[in-house]
């Protein structure tokens, strides 16, 4: 009998011997906080938190920048990654969890509010240095349109600087967390939105590293997750921080 127990346990994948999952995350507040005793909080950590407890597995976060954590997905540094939009670079070395846990990611854009410049729609930006993230994904046809010129810096905070210098005309963010950070720096004095919001259907996605033990897990994850969306448990986490639901930012 130990020689054939020890066989089936010799079958099993190594993921059902997992009992840590780690999650890489850059700082986004308020949906990833990294705490300056370098704990992290926030509403996809508590969405994790949430995900890790149905697989039955422990969560460990890892605070690095936006970049930095790409990298761990790419070598398996980190098991999943949330606040993803879906591109065919990302899905070379991570699968996306469906379904999306967000449905829309509500971009705004940020000036000076002493500039004049009035960005009503999108042809307006035309003339205008936007300041970027490196690597990260925004929304079509911004994310590829050559006739904008884009200044890229590694984090956001950067960028607001950076705009608050008058080097740059424009930042682009998304709108939750934009308001966060300028509130966060004290540049509300200084910083207005654009009137120009781009509103769109943009499935934002957890993704599970290639390289992960817990890829075999996937469809499991897959179940989980779409458990907590049908049983209100997101809903119920997004309001705690005021945002209405999944379906807009």
């Amino acid at each position: 009998m130990p020689i054939i127990i020890a066989l089936f346990l010799g079958l099993l994948p190594l993921s059902s011997f997992a009992t840590s999952l780690t999650s890489a995350n850059s700082h986004w507040p308020p949906w990833r906080v990294i705490e300056t005793d370098g704990s992290l909080s926030g509403i996809d950590i508590d969405i994790l938190k949430g995900l890790t407890a149905r697989l039955n597995v422990d969560l460990e976060t890892k605070g690095c920048g936006w970049n930095r954590c790409l990298k761990y997905m790419q070598v398996g540094g980190g098991d999943l990654m949330t606040g993803l939009l879906k591109t065919p670079e990302r899905e070379s070395y991570m699968a996306f969890i469906e379904p999306p846990y967000r449905m829309s990611n509500n971009t705004c854009f940020y000036q000076n509010k002493s500039d004049t410049n009035e960005i009503n729609n999108y042809q307006d930006l035309s003339n205008l240095t936007v300041g970027v993230v490196k690597k990260v994904a925004y929304f079509e046809p911004f994310h590829s349109d050559q006739k904008i010129k884009k200044h890229d810096a590694t984090t956001d905070d950067n960028l607001f600087r950076i705009l608050k210098a008058g080097n740059i005309d424009v930042v682009i963010m998304g709108c939750v967390a934009g308001d966060v950070r300028v509130k966060s720096l004290g540049l509300s004095q200084n910083i207005k939105h654009a009137n120009y919001v781009h509103r769109v259907e943009q499935p934002v996605y957890i993704g599970i590293s290639k390289k992960s033990d817990f890829i075999s897990r996937q469809a499991e994850i897959s179940r989980a997750l779409e458990d907590m969306l049908t049983e209100g448990e997101i809903n119920e986490i997004l309001s705690r921080y005021g945002i209405d639901s999944r379906d807009s930012e």
